[in-house]
């Protein structure tokens, strides 16, 4: 039974990692529906994403050994607490998956919109020359 322990330990200490992760990217929505050039906040954002990630990852191998050691496997139907859990991951993956679509989306279409003004601006800029005198002078 101390090692079924382990198990709902683990299995809630993923439940709060996915609840930050979730967290995260409902932050890094808000950042990018009002993108302000600030890349510096979403690198820590995205620092931050990762780090979570991979603190799941870690978590669910240990989950994983745990339910080999235990021969316990989801859905947990022997055990009501595991079993709770399990069915709150699957909705948590379903709503995680659609908010990191979101701001995957957004992110193409603001660094999108971005790469195309820089674009832009360079070929403006690259079609214009100072003449001899000074003055500017567009390029044919």
């Amino acid at each position: 039974m101390m090692k079924n322990k382990k198990l709902v330990n683990t299995v809630k200490k993923i439940e709060k990692v996915l609840n930050s992760i979730e967290i995260i990217l409902k932050k890094e929505y808000n950042f990018l529906i009002n993108f302000n050039q600030n890349i510096y906040i979403l690198d820590t954002i995205i620092q931050e994403k990762k780090r979570l990630f991979k603190t799941y990852s870690i978590l669910n191998q240990e989950k994983l050994l745990l339910e080999k050691i235990n021969s316990i496997y989801p859905p947990y139907n022997s055990n009501i607490e595991l079993k709770n859990y399990s069915s709150n991951f699957i909705k948590k993956s379903f709503i995680l998956r659609d908010l990191n679509n979101k701001n995957k989306v957004l992110m193409n279409k603001n660094f999108y919109l971005n790469q195309y003004f820089l674009e832009l601006f360079i070929s403006y800029k690259a079609a214009l020359i100072y003449d001899k005198n000074g003055d500017l002078k567009k390029l044919n």
